[in-house]
């Protein structure tokens, strides 16, 4: 026996106890080295079952909403602006005019966005859509038409991709008669609490906004497009 090697009160060596105490651990470490590997299993596949489950109900919105219209996007005619904002329907007309399950599609070409858009900005609604905030314009109606969304985990899903989105890029809003087109004119990151974002500037616009950056939500990243006549 080595010289070094120290004793414990009943003769043992400090070593052998230690192995000791190393196997009785072995198997608990490994015990939960096994349930940390199946609990990152089932945040996973918990995370891709939801998504999934999302992007079917998108689709299936989408699908309804296109039976219903029974035309595709090309097929839809572009809505032209009102040049005399007083002749413009009562905001009962326009909220008649958008009911329904699914008020419209929202599409944005330049990042292959293509998103239904519900009434309400409540969980239920942005679970498996954008929502329209109330109290704000609709699309084709004198004010500032505010849209909100989640950046889904999944990739191209919902506003993921809006951070992408440049100044001048188009962006479409299709309701069951026609089509509502917009240009990029101003894209802005804020906090949290901006309420300005859903201010009325006295004209026709369209306003996006999600959290950012993705993951971290501490920010709004809006994205802000004035009605056009292509």
């Amino acid at each position: 026996m080595k010289q070094n090697e120290t004793f414990n009160k009943h003769g043992k060596p400090d070593r052998q106890r230690r192995d000791s105490l190393s196997a009785l651990l072995r198997p608990i470490r490994r015990t939960l080295g096994i349930l940390l590997i199946f609990a990152g299993i089932g945040i996973i596949g918990s995370s891709l079952i939801l998504n999934f489950i999302q992007v079917t109900s998108k689709r299936k919105a989408i699908e309804e909403f296109r039976q219903e219209t029974a035309a595709e996007p090309s097929q839809i005619t572009l809505a032209q602006p009102d040049p005399n904002p007083e002749t413009a329907g009562s905001a009962e007309e326009s909220q008649e005019r958008f009911s329904g399950n699914i008020m419209g599609i929202l599409r944005i070409p330049s990042i292959d966005s293509e998103e239904p858009v519900k009434e309400g900005v409540t969980r239920s609604s942005l679970h498996a859509a954008l929502g329209h905030e109330p109290e704000t314009a609709y699309p084709g109606a004198m004010g500032n038409c505010v849209i909100a969304g989640h950046r889904n985990y999944t990739f191209g899903t919902y506003f993921n991709r809006l951070n992408e989105v440049k100044i001048g890029d188009m962006i479409y809003f299709d309701t069951r008669t026609e089509t509502y087109a917009y240009q990029v004119s101003e894209i802005q990151v804020v906090e949290p609490d901006d309420l300005e974002i859903l201010d009325d500037r006295g004209c026709e616009q369209l306003t996006l906004y999600t959290c950012t950056p993705l993951y971290i939500a501490t920010h709004r990243l809006v994205v802000i497009a004035d009605r056009i006549l292509e």
